[in-house]
């Protein structure tokens, strides 16, 4: 027998047992109504992590409210929650009772090391408390003309492919400028020069990384079962001998990732030894300053220093592309909100006496600009749900009629359910943002306080795209002022509008674009992208 037939085996027992209990205990979700199982064996997953799954999302929700049972493999019972009351609970109240899954710690564990989305507990707040300070205010104030400087020089070379093409493939852009703008304002580090091509080993592999997971995703399930076995080297040595094509994509990104981060690491330390790293005001030189000064109980280890560049990076550059890429193509699909921005910045621009360009507080404080991203992230937040594991046992309390949210029931969650929090769903709720809460109307924002805010216990405008609480998104306003700035540069330079292209969004944890088109027998073929016509003003 082969070690991975023992592995398979043991494990195999293991699920003997556990479903010997389930089918012996009560189920304590047997009033909670929700879609019937595809199989016994998958459950809904194949349903819930797919491609083309999104309508699937927001259908559940439809039909079944705010308070949802889905099943797991071999007929586990999980929650899908959108319902405002139980978030709360979730998310701020008893967050301490709901960590991220072990299948996404483990998992993230191996790709990017011990960074912010891969610890939990005690660890996890010492890391954040570290590196919240690099995100604030005054630090941003300071990235400002490093946003303008790499958003003029995407203009620029998106007017010299102009010259030869007037369709462009704006998602490919959007991923290329939002790659660089994190080197350059995280890591003081060049990964494109936006002018011309380039064959960055680190660019190849940020870009795969995001469908080459979600394609894992059912393999993933198996993750905190072989995190315990043996030691580091011995997982590693597993790794490496699984016959699988996606498994060793990922760890062949994981090695270029770590290899890369290292080595500016290294580079970072040897300046901020030189008199001249004072100036130096990228966000992992301030970090490394940070960790330096900081007691020793309270330090980052090199591992974990690595750990949150890969995070960082990672975190920033597929979910800031995403929203870029679906506001250009919204605002081609509307353009009269399109020359609202545009006239707004003329105005805002020929108002400043002493000229030059906006500042930090002069483009936050544009209003159709910031309803735009607002309302863009709340109708469609580029991670449409994430999951928690329930680590102690909780009774949540939800609405039954997702029409009247003072309706009160409540549910109690054992130990080890897991929870899909639902962002999308949430972020539509009729009950919240009214009758047109799936309609794209920028103009909700304009003028009036958005409802969500009084109930949605989100981080950012009463919305749970930057989710809330103590695992919320540490740099939400880092991409906001860097999509204002790239926006206001590409709006005012260029007008968009849409072309024949059929472009559909794709769901692989974080939505992208792709174009569909007519292949051989007729069938549809599609590919990664979302071509705009652009006009050079």
């Amino acid at each position: 027998m082969s070690l991975l037939s023992y592995l398979a085996l043991g494990y195999a027992l293991y699920l003997v047992i556990r479903l010997t209990y389930s089918f012996l205990k009560k189920s304590p979700f047997q009033h909670i109504n929700g879609p019937p199982a595809v199989s016994w064996f998958m459950g809904n997953l194949s349903q819930l992590f797919n491609a083309k799954g999104l309508p699937f999302h927001q259908k559940i929700v439809d039909e079944y409210g705010g308070m949802i049972k889905v099943h797991g493999f071999f007929g586990d019972e999980q929650l899908y929650i959108s319902d405002p009351k139980a978030l709360q609970s979730v998310l701020i109240k008893d967050q301490d009772a709901f960590e991220e899954t072990a299948v996404f710690i483990e998992t993230n564990k191996v790709i990017f090391g011990p960074g912010l989305v891969a610890t939990t507990g005690d660890q996890h707040k010492r890391q954040r408390k570290l590196v919240n300070p690099v995100f604030s205010v005054a630090q941003l104030k300071e990235l400002m003309p490093v946003f303008y400087r790499i958003s003029d020089r995407l203009a620029d070379a998106m007017e010299t492919e102009h010259g030869e093409n007037p369709v462009l493939d704006m998602s490919e852009w959007m991923s290329r400028v939002a790659l660089e703008m994190i080197g350059q304002t995280i890591l003081g580090y060049s990964f494109d020069p936006l002018s011309s091509r380039v064959n960055n080993p680190y660019t190849s592999a940020i870009k795969e990384l995001i469908p080459t997971i979600f394609s894992l995703s059912l393999i993933r399930q198996f993750a905190p079962f072989l995190s315990r076995l043996g030691s580091p080297s011995f997982r590693r040595w597993l790794v490496e001998w699984t016959p699988n094509q996606a498994v060793q994509k990922v760890k062949s990104i994981s090695d270029v990732m770590h290899d890369t981060a290292r080595e500016i690491l290294m580079v970072k330390r040897e300046e901020l030894g030189r008199e001249k790293a004072k100036s130096n005001r990228d966000i992992i030189s301030v970090l490394l300053q940070a960790n330096e000064n900081a007691t020793e109980d309270a330090k980052m280890s090199e591992n974990e220093l690595t750990g949150q560049m890969t995070v960082l990076i990672f975190g920033a550059q597929d979910t800031t592309s995403s929203a870029l890429s679906r506001i250009l193509h919204l605002l081609s699909v509307r353009p009269d909100i399109q020359d609202k921005i545009r006239e707004e910045l003329h105005t805002a621009l020929q108002a400043k006496q002493s000229g030059g360009r906006l500042e930090y507080d002069e483009i936050s404080e544009l209003p159709w600009l910031d309803a735009v991203i607002k309302e863009t992230l709340r109708l469609y937040p580029p991670v449409p749900f994430v999951r928690r594991t329930a680590i102690k046992e909780r009774s949540l309390t939800y609405s039954p009629d997702v029409h009247d949210l003072d309706s009160s029931a409540s549910v109690s969650v054992p130990v080890g359910t897991t929870l899909f929090v639902g962002i999308a769903g949430a972020n539509r709720l009729e009950s919240i943002w009214g009758p047109d809460a799936k309609s794209w109307k920028p103009e909700r924002w304009v003028n009036e306080q958005a409802p969500g805010r009084r109930v949605l216990p989100g981080i950012y405008a009463g919305m749970l795209s930057f989710l809330g609480g103590g695992r919320s998104c540490i740099g939400y306003r880092f991409a906001q002022i860097e999509m204002k700035v790239l926006l206001a540069t590409l709006v005012l330079r260029f007008r968009f509008s849409l072309t024949d292209d059929v472009v559909v969004w794709n769901l692989s944890q974080i939505i992208s674009p792709s174009v569909v088109t007519k292949g051989g027998e007729g069938q549809n073929v599609e590919r990664k992208g979302m071509p705009l016509r652009v006009e050079v003003l």
